[in-house]
C-alpha cells in the first residue's frame, strides 16, 4: 500500500465508505442517508472518502448528485471522491485508505450510520492526546424486522475466536493500516476480522470507548455463515502456525472449531505458551482455555 497523500492541514479522521451498484441492490435511499449522517457530525475536522467500484446502475450519477447537493451547503465535511476498478469489497476500502488523508480511518457501510452526531466528538474528547493505534467502541445492530440490538459487552479476549467488537465500530491509525499493507484479500467476508487478530498480534495498542460508533444493518456479506465458518479456518491456519503446527488440524476440524464457537485445548495452551510476552494474545489463550474446559463440564451441551 502507498503512504498516502500528503497534506499541510490533515484531518484526524477519515470516514471511509466504498460502493458498488446500489441502486440495483435497493439502496439508493440508504447510501444517502449514510453520506448525510456524516455531514451531521459536531466533530469537523474529519474527510468522507467515498470508493465506488465502476458502478453500471446509475450508483455514479446518484453520489455525484448528493456530493454536488452537500458542497452547496455551508460549512460542510469535504468528500472526496474516487471511482474505478477493484476486486472485492475489501480491496474497495485498501484501495480508499491509500486515498485518504486522515490520521485516523473509520469504514462505514454504505447502508448503515454513525449512532449520533456527537459520536465522533466524544470519541475524540476520550482519545485526548494517547492517541492509540486503534479506537473500537460499541455497535447498534438493526434487523431486518427494525428491532435494535445494543452490543455492550465488548472485549478483546475473546479475539482467539471471534470478531470481538464491530469493524464499523473501530478507528485505526491509518499508519498501522498500511503498515499491515491492508485488509487480505484472500478472504472475501473475513477481512477485517483477520486484520484485527494481526493488529492484537503485533502488539499495537488499543483504547476501549464506551461509546456507540456504528448502527450496522443486518445482512451483507458476512452474512454467509457457512462461507464465513470456511473463511475463518483458513484464517487460523494462516495466523495460528506461528503457535503451533496447524497442518495437525484438518480444515474441517477447523471449520467446526467455528460453529463451536471455542477453540481445542491443546491449541489454546499451545497459543498461551508461545505468547508469554503477549499480554493480550495471552489473556485470550486463557480465556479461551476456561471457555473449551469450561464447557466441558456442561453436560447438556451437544460439543
Amino acid at each position: 500500500m502507498s503512504a498516502g497523500p500528503n497534506t499541510g492541514d490533515r484531518p484526524l479522521i477519515s470516514v471511509i465508505t466504498v460502493t458498488r451498484n446500489l441502486i440495483e441492490a435497493g439502496r439508493k435511499a440508504a447510501v444517502q442517508e449514510t453520506l448525510r449522517c456524516v455531514q451531521s457530525q459536531t466533530f469537523r475536522r474529519m474527510e468522507h472518502v467515498i470508493w465506488d467500484g465502476e458502478s453500471t446502475d446509475g450508483t455514479q450519477g446518484l453520489l455525484e448528485d448528493v456530493i454536488l447537493d452537500i458542497a452547496s451547503t455551508a460549512d460542510h465535511i469535504p468528500i472526496r471522491y474516487f471511482c474505478g476498478p477493484d476486486k472485492s469489497l475489501f480491496d474497495a476500502m485498501n484501495k480508499a485508505v491509500d486515498l485518504s488523508a486522515g490520521e485516523y480511518v473509520l469504514f462505514l457501510n454504505s447502508d448503515d450510520l454513525l449512532p449520533g452526531p456527537d459520536c465522533l466528538q466524544q470519541v475524540v474528547n476520550l482519545i485526548g492526546e494517547r492517541r492509540p493505534d486503534f479506537i473500537y467502541g460499541e455497535t447498534v445492530f438493526v434487523e431486518e424486522d427494525g428491532r435494535k440490538r445494543h452490543a455492550r459487552r465488548l472485549t478483546l479476549k475473546s479475539i482467539l475466536q471471534r470478531m470481538p467488537f464491530g469493524h464499523n465500530a473501530m478507528l485505526v491509525r491509518a499508519e498501522v493500516f498500511r503498515k499491515l499493507e491492508g485488509h487480505d484479500l484472500q478472504f472475501r467476508s473475513v477481512a477485517d476480522y483477520d486484520m484485527i487478530l494481526r493488529m492484537i498480534q503485533a502488539g499495537y495498542r488499543s483504547l476501549r470507548v464506551q461509546v456507540p460508533l456504528s448502527v450496522f444493518r443486518k445482512g451483507g456479506v458476512s452474512a454467509d455463515t457457512v462461507a464465513a465458518g470456511a473463511e475463518m479456518a483458513r484464517c487460523w491456519e494462516k495466523n495460528y502456525a506461528r503457535y503451533c503446527d496447524m497442518s495437525a488440524y484438518s480444515h474441517d476440524e477447523r471449520v467446526e472449531w467455528y460453529g463451536k464457537g471455542q477453540l481445542p485445548v491443546r491449541l489454546s495452551l499451545a497459543i498461551l505458551r508461545q505468547s508469554l510476552t503477549q499480554p493480550l494474545i495471552a489473556r485470550a489463550a486463557i480465556y479461551s482455555l476456561s471457555k473449551t474446559l469450561r464447557r466441558s463440564l456442561q453436560p447438556w451441551r451437544k460439543f
